[in-house]
């Protein structure tokens, strides 16, 4: 006992907040509360810590909390119908309490101890306040962190923080953290320029009040997005668990994510962006009666989904109206695939299981397969074309509204020709059907009918879903418009016009699927820190610049992307690394050529500071290309020690430069193309690193061209 109360006379002496001894249901638990005016760390061994009054963390002052720490704030009843206990009032704090960072906070625990913040009273409906990040302050880490019971706190009328974490400085990382039973979990106003939000679990509802469950939408989102103009938050690898995951007024990027148990009309996606290009790749969106993605925009904003698993029973997979979309190689299992009669784009290369796709807008829809469902492809007159689309077994075959199109279509064993009958002159050209072409109804020209036992010999597995056509399918080379047809790809992503019968003429296939056509060769490779030689995860990657040409690497750092033969240039960026442009990637017919790509950090992760060369040196060479010799030149502010090394492509260090003590100035080195052993190296990429007093400051490239 008398180590313990030294200890805390100790603590006294050194800390700049309040606390006390809490003589109650927790024995020497340390009050805290008061503005933070120095570097403070709070460690396990103080546990918990609780919050009995606001903290305020100063600007320039870092709170450091180390892992296995406990926070617990005061809380109160909270039901979302007042609530005055979590405003200021004349002043006065709320009864919740709250941190205020106008520094940082660094909470990084590990995955056996990590860091709880949480409430002090244990009893229904009660929660805490806030933990809030205001405009101007630095950047915050939250690892490995617990966060449950936190509501909002209401500074003032116009700034009213909500969320276990609420950030309105516009940079954070937020990483293997788990959300439970928060209002929001995370609300991001006003500035966004680098923030990721990356393998986080998130879960509410079972203890929050009923009236904020039936509040809206809008109040319960995981992630909270709003009134924020530039930067685009990452946020991937993360796991949504009951209710909406996003409501975002601002574009996203949104990769590797499952969104789980989506139930009573709710939208696991909802994005109200009126500017910048969202990107939705490799997510698993799953539940009964909601909405996976619900977008509605206006003109300026681009929606680009790809690649995603939507099992959503009796709901929407997708919805979006006002903004330019492109929906391609997604898979919609019970739920549908619609779009309100404003948007524009293209949809193509979707599977569309027990449900049906519903293009009311100015779309290219192609390539797509519709069976087992409502109604196969739902097209209008909007549509700028409708080409290569299947529709099987569905209880309506289509929905033959104005004056649309159908060229190279199959239609086959569906219940009955549309629901609601036609309207204008539909017009079927070099189609697969089994009803007749009769007024209002247009023969184009070109079609072929078949029966039952004839459409058995069309495909591979007719019954199972697999569409592939066989060898002597009535399918093969009888589409239209071979020659002009816009999109060099199957369903398959293999060359669309080719000769399958073997007769010397390449004629494109009837249905989304070219027979006996070779496959496309494409890129394949991973991102990568060619200072740690660690996989940089999640980099959006982009074809020539071209936004729907995209993927992005895993949690492992790899990718893959088809494409046909030619010469392409690949644009990478993440957030808190450089964007890099890797120019010229010959790619072959059925290769995949192997490209490493190295991301350039921005941010020093150690010190949490943004790396910029000019504030102290810069870093050059000249020239870049070069042969045999460049010129590397750097500047520095004050004496240094300095190391300057060479690497190659896969961050193997083949030769130091410099490793020496030295002056204020400007400096330069050559080198001459050869590695510590004298031996010249080979044509390629390399990069040379620079080290100021035993820190890393930035690596960049040059190229040796022989």
């Amino acid at each position: 006992m008398k180590n313990k109360i030294v200890s805390l006379l100790f603590f006294l002496l050194i800390s700049n907040f309040t606390f006390s001894i809490f003589h109650s249901s927790i024995a020497y638990a340390i009050e805290v509360g008061g503005h933070l005016t120095e570097d403070t760390t709070w460690s396990p061994e103080n546990n918990p810590y609780l919050v009995t009054s606001g903290i305020y963390v100063d600007a320039g002052v870092t709170l450091t909390i180390l892992p296995g720490t406990i926070v617990k704030f005061n809380s109160d009843y909270y039901d979302d119908m007042g609530d005055d206990q979590f405003y200021f009032h004349s002043g006065e704090e709320p009864i919740a309490k709250f941190m205020r960072v106008e520094g940082r906070i660094i909470a990084e625990g590990t995955e056996q101890d990590s860091i709880i913040f949480t409430r002090m009273q244990d009893e229904q409906y009660y929660h805490w306040g806030t933990i809030y990040l205001p405009e101007g302050a630095d950047r915050s880490n939250f690892k490995h962190c617990l966060f449950e019971f936190a509501a909002f706190t209401g500074f003032s009328l116009f700034e009213q923080p909500h969320g276990a974490i609420s950030m309105w400085n516009g940079s954070a990382i937020i990483e293997n953290c788990s959300f439970i039973d928060n209002n929001n979990a995370i609300y991001i106003r006003n500035c966004v320029i680098d923030i990721l939000i990356t393998n986080n679990y998130f879960d509410f509802c079972e203890y929050l009040h009923p009236n904020i469950n039936s509040s809206g939408y809008n109040f319960i989102a995981a992630l909270y997005i709003i009134n924020v103009n530039i930067g685009t938050p990452l946020i991937a690898g993360n796991i949504f668990m009951h209710g909406t995951a996003i409501y975002s007024s601002k574009s996203i990027y949104f990769t590797d994510n499952n969104i789980e148990s989506l139930v009573d009309n709710q939208k696991g996606i909802s994005l109200s962006a009126d500017q910048g290009e969202s990107f939705f790749y490799n997510n698993n969106i799953l539940g009964s009666y909601g909405t996976g993605i619900y977008s509605t925009s206006l003109d300026e904003n681009s929606v680009y989904i790809k690649n995603n698993h939507f099992a959503i029973n009796g709901g929407d997979g997708v919805y979006i109206d006002d903004a330019f979309a492109e929906v391609s190689d997604n898979y919609f299992e019970g739920c549908d695939l619609d779009t309100g009669l404003e948007s524009s784009g293209k949809v193509f290369n979707n599977i569309i299981s027990n449900a049906k796709l519903c293009a009311s807008s100015y779309l290219e829809v192609f390539n797509n397969i519709g069976f087992g469902g409502d109604t196969g492809i739902i097209v209008t007159y909007r549509n700028e074309s409708n080409t290569g689309n299947l529709s099987i077994n569905n209880q309506y075959a289509f929905g033959g509204y104005f004056n649309s199109y159908y060229n190279n279509c199959i239609i086959l064993d569906n219940e009955e020709l549309t629901q609601y009958g036609v309207s204008g002159n539909p017009i079927f050209r070099n189609c697969i059907i089994d009803f007749l072409l009769e007024p209002p109804l247009v023969d184009g020209g070109g079609n072929i009918w078949v029966d039952s036992l004839q459409a058995q010999t069309l495909f591979e597995d007719i019954q199972n879903g697999d569409f592939h056509l066989i060898e002597g399918s009535l399918a093969i080379d009888a589409g239209f418009d071979t020659l002009g047809y816009y999109y060099p790809f199957d369903f398959d992503y293999n060359y669309r016009v080719w000769d399958g019968d073997g007769n010397g003429s390449a004629i494109i296939d009837i249905g989304p699927y070219e027979f006996g056509s070779p496959a496309f060769g494409g890129i394949n490779g991973y991102t990568y820190n060619p200072t740690t030689g660690d996989p940089v995860d999640y980099v959006l990657l982009k074809i020539n610049n071209q936004p729907g040409d995209f993927t992005f690497s895993d949690s492992l750092g790899s990718y893959q992307y088809k494409l046909s033969a030619g010469t392409y240039d690949v644009y990478a960026e993440r957030v808190f690394y450089e964007n890099v442009i890797e120019y010229q990637v010959e790619v072959m017919d059925g290769q995949f050529t192997q490209l490493a790509i190295p991301m350039f950090e921005t941010v020093d992760v150690e010190e949490n500071k943004v790396i910029n060369v000019n504030d102290d040196f810069s870093l050059t060479n000249f020239p870049n290309p070069f042969n045999p010799t460049t010129t590397i030149s750097f500047s520095l502010s004050e004496d240094s020690n300095v190391e300057l090394s060479i690497f190659n492509i896969k961050g193997q260090k083949i030769k130091s430069l410099l490793n020496d003590q030295m002056t204020p100035g400007e400096h330069s080195i050559v080198w001459n193309g050869k590695d510590v052993s004298g031996k010249k190296v080979g044509s390629g990429v390399y990069l040379y690193k620079l080290s100021v007093n035993g820190k890393m400051k930035t690596t960049k490239k040059c190229i040796l061209l022989k």
